[in-house]
């Protein structure tokens, strides 16, 4: 019998990634065993004591603190996911590498290149490993896809379409949150949906060397909701107060591979019809 190596976890908010992030870790041991796996969920951070209570209760972690500078510093810890509004990603990165914490943050790494490249830096300079919740690449029919582009199966590749259409944000009563909000959030689909298209891209393709993109915001004003209360998923009503969405809705951006390859990669929110559709065409001769 192999001898199982705990990993320490700290996961850094307890919102919809932070619970998804959870329940992976508790599920390694059983899906990974072959690996010699054990993480162990050291302390969860959020500012939401109900949150903290809740992640306890349901996945078992062993300290919950308000404090993600509290969690990072927890005796124990190995790896510190970052599932935190993105107007924190950076700054919780770099403060966790820079602790010799591994770190695996979702995307976007930062709200901007400067961010994102700050986080990297960071990342290199301490020695540790960093990774992006790019987890669809690892899909069996991705795998497959990948394997027909590296074979020569395809024949040469002309053409590259691809789309991830959400209707998260398809109701205008759909309260505020920070996703909506361009200081809180950076961009709107263009840092939520479309990282995985792009990253799915060139996964497959290779490099992209040239991009241009047309954007646009469908809904202008959302409810706001009771603070600490709701999300996205959340309906507002009718004569609720609003608050105005300063990023996009959607985007379709046309691009060019370092091969030579032409592409066209489209992403929005606020589709209606697929809850969550994510999908690629690859055109060979």
């Amino acid at each position: 019998m192999s001898m199982k190596h705990d990993i320490g976890v700290a996961v850094i908010g307890m919102g919809w990634m932070g619970q998804a992030h959870s329940r992976a870790y508790r599920r390694v041991p059983d899906i990974f065993h072959d690996y010699g796996i054990q993480p162990r969920l050291v302390v969860i951070a959020d500012p939401v004591p109900s949150r903290r209570q809740e992640a306890v209760a349901r996945f078992g972690f062993d300290h919950a603190v308000s404090d993600w500078r509290e969690a990072i510093d927890q005796p124990g810890v190995d790896v510190v996911v970052v599932a935190t509004p993105n107007a924190e990603h950076a700054e919780v990165a770099i403060a966790a590498a820079s602790a010799g914490k591994h770190v695996f943050c979702e995307k976007p790494v930062g709200r901007t290149l400067a961010e994102t490249t700050a986080v990297a830096e960071a990342v290199r300079h301490a020695g540790v490993q960093g990774g992006v919740g790019f987890n669809y690449r690892w899909a069996p029919m991705v795998q497959y896809a990948a394997s027909l582009v590296r074979d020569g199966r395809l024949g040469t590749i002309t053409h590259y379409r691809s789309r991830f259409f959400s209707m998260y944000g398809s109701n205008p009563m759909s309260q505020f949150s920070w996703w909506f909000d361009r200081d809180a959030a950076g961009l709107g689909v263009l840092g939520d949906l479309m990282p995985h298209v792009a990253d799915m891209a060139q996964f497959l393709l290779g490099p992209i060397s040239q991009v241009s993109a047309t954007t646009q915001t469908h809904i202008p004003r959302r409810p706001i909701p009771v603070p600490g209360r709701g999300t996205h998923f959340t309906l507002g009503q009718a004569d609720d107060p609003t608050g105005p969405v300063t990023n996009e809705d959607d985007a379709t951006v046309p691009v060019r591979f370092a091969s030579g390859v032409h592409g066209v990669l489209d992403a929005s929110r606020v589709i209606f019809g697929p809850k969550c559709e994510f999908g690629f065409e690859i055109f060979g001769t």
